[in-house]
């Protein structure tokens, strides 16, 4: 038995192995963005807390202050809202999209325009039952945050995109 468990956790941890799915696992960042400055427009919001903290797991020191060789990530756009998808037969909103985005740019430490600025959209689809509404509240401020989880990813997943060869 406790062979057949063996040969069991071990099938599996090759299967998983071969299909390429592995823990998700820090960026690595460029040289030129391993000291970093953020200036994000919407300071209330989760990516101002979170981003630095990501950014620092991944070997980045995060600087308070702008300077010499100092690399610089800005966010000049984040809006996170929903948007009605459709409308039911009584003309009332019976779907929404929330929809974030985000406007980047990256300066490497030596002045350098690394990230030209790029938009990145993040949407999530959720319908909307009248008879539920503080469920629909909670499930919106739910996405809210798992919106503003991803799109710290998708920023990291942009930056560590710099560091490997085109092509």
């Amino acid at each position: 038995m406790r062979i057949l468990f063996r040969v069991i956790v071990v099938g599996s941890a090759l299967l998983l192995g071969a299909c390429g799915f592995h823990l998700r696992e820090q960026a690595q960042l460029p040289p030129g963005l391993q000291r970093i400055h953020l200036e994000i427009a919407d300071q209330g919001s989760l990516l101002y807390r979170d981003l630095p903290a990501a950014l620092e797991r991944s070997g980045a020191t995060v600087e308070e202050n702008a300077g010499p060789g100092i690399a610089s990530l800005r966010i000049p756009v984040s809006t996170l809202a929903p948007q009605p998808l459709s409308v039911g037969s009584t003309a009332r909103v019976r779907e929404y999209s929330m929809r974030y985005h985000v406007e980047i740019e990256a300066v490497d430490a030596s002045g350098t325009t690394v990230l030209p600025r790029q938009a990145i959209d993040l949407n999530r689809e959720y319908t909307f039952d009248e008879t539920q509404a503080l469920g629909v509240a909670a499930q919106e401020d739910e996405l809210r945050k798992q919106l503003q989880r991803d799109m710290v990813q998708a920023i990291l997943r942009r930056i560590a995109a710099l560091s490997r060869p085109a092509g």
